[in-house]
């Protein structure tokens, strides 16, 4: 199963670049640094970044580890350096699409439009020949001054009319705790309105009334909806206004487990998803951070809920049907199907 998993061609949907930074990564990421003062704190520096099995950190402190990898990717070299590293990464392990997702940020060395112009011209002129398909995500920090997501959206705005082929929707993240959904939806409903499509990070805390004003606003999916099922401290209410409306759901297992959402992979809310046919796809959220990768978020998944090879490449070829990049359904749907025809009888 580990090599059918590897070998799978998979579509990621829930990845932040820099939480998705590698260990292998980083490294080359402060050789490019090496004046930055962090050299001489090598070990602790990825101690510190790295969150896996056992960790004590809470979805709080999780959020905190970001400003380790923010520090590494403050110039146009850095990002770019990032970028493809993550990409051939992902594409090792199996993927052939993705939607890479990060949060313009203004460093001392460039600023929001220079971020954005970077992840574009890196994705379109794919220096390294990556076979992978790469669609950009810009992310909207709740954590951070509304004025900030407003700039987002404007340059979302701006550059998917000039380059559709790379930069396909905008997301909403950051801690849950901050800000309030409803300060963004003139935002979010600008970016729906250009054609952008709209991810929503929903459901991390148990917030009743944010989930279902994020529900109602129709986005194209959602990411993690943990406190959606009555299970898991949701209602009724919420999930049936899941159910009906069929919005793809974007599920983390170890995400999940490492920022203590879920206590355990049995008591993963993919079961209750998956047996209500939820729509729903499999993602890292931030592989770096949580020591993961998509093909382990499938074998976890095939380990825990006794599924089988065609439940696998059933869950892939859902999860492309969910892209935001539309015309690229019918590349990934081939090789799947070609895949399978290769592997139905080992």
């Amino acid at each position: 199963m580990d090599v059918f998993c590897r070998e799978l061609p998979k579509v990621e949907l829930h990845a932040h670049l820099n939480g998705s930074l590698s260990r292998s990564t980083m490294l080359q990421l402060r050789r490019l640094h090496a004046d930055t003062g962090l050299v001489d704190r090598t070990n602790a520096f990825f101690d510190e970044f790295q969150i896996g099995a056992g960790d004590k950190r809470n979805l709080s402190d999780c959020f905190q580890v970001f400003g380790i990898a923010h520090s590494l990717t403050t110039t146009p070299e850095a990002l770019k350096m990032a970028t493809l590293l993550t990409l051939k990464e992902f594409q090792d392990d199996g993927c052939c699409y993705i939607e890479l997702r990060s949060s313009p940020r203004n460093t001392p060395y460039m600023t929001q439009r220079q971020y954005v112009e970077t992840l574009i011209k890196t994705m379109r002129e794919n220096p390294n020949n990556l076979t992978i398909l790469p669609q950009l995500i810009l992310s909207i920090n709740r954590s951070c001054p509304l004025s900030e997501g407003e700039e987002t959206v404007n340059l979302a705005v701006e550059y998917y009319k000039n380059f559709p082929e790379i930069l396909v929707g905008i997301d909403l993240s950051g801690n849950p705790t901050a800000g309030r959904f409803q300060d963004f939806v003139p935002a979010l409903t600008r970016a729906k309105e250009a054609g952008l499509k709209i991810t929503l990070h929903c459901g991390e805390i148990c917030n009743p009334r944010e989930i279902s004003e994020m529900l109602k606003f129709k986005p194209d999916r959602i990411g993690h909806g943990v406190y959606i099922h009555p299970k898991f401290g949701g209602n009724e209410e919420i999930w049936n206004e899941l159910r009906n409306s069929k919005i793809p759901v974007e599920l983390c297992l170890t995400s999940n487990i490492r920022t203590k959402s879920i206590p355990d992979y049995n008591s993963h809310h993919f079961k209750e998803f998956y047996e209500a046919k939820v729509p729903i796809t499999l993602g890292t959220d931030d592989k770096g951070v949580f020591a993961t990768s998509l093909s382990q978020e499938y074998h976890i998944c095939a380990d825990t809920f006794q599924l089988q090879k065609r439940d696998l490449l059933d869950l892939a070829i859902n999860a492309s049907k969910y892209i935001f990049a539309e015309d690229a359904y019918e590349i990934i749907n081939n090789k799947l199907q070609l895949f399978w025809n290769k592997n139905e009888k080992k």
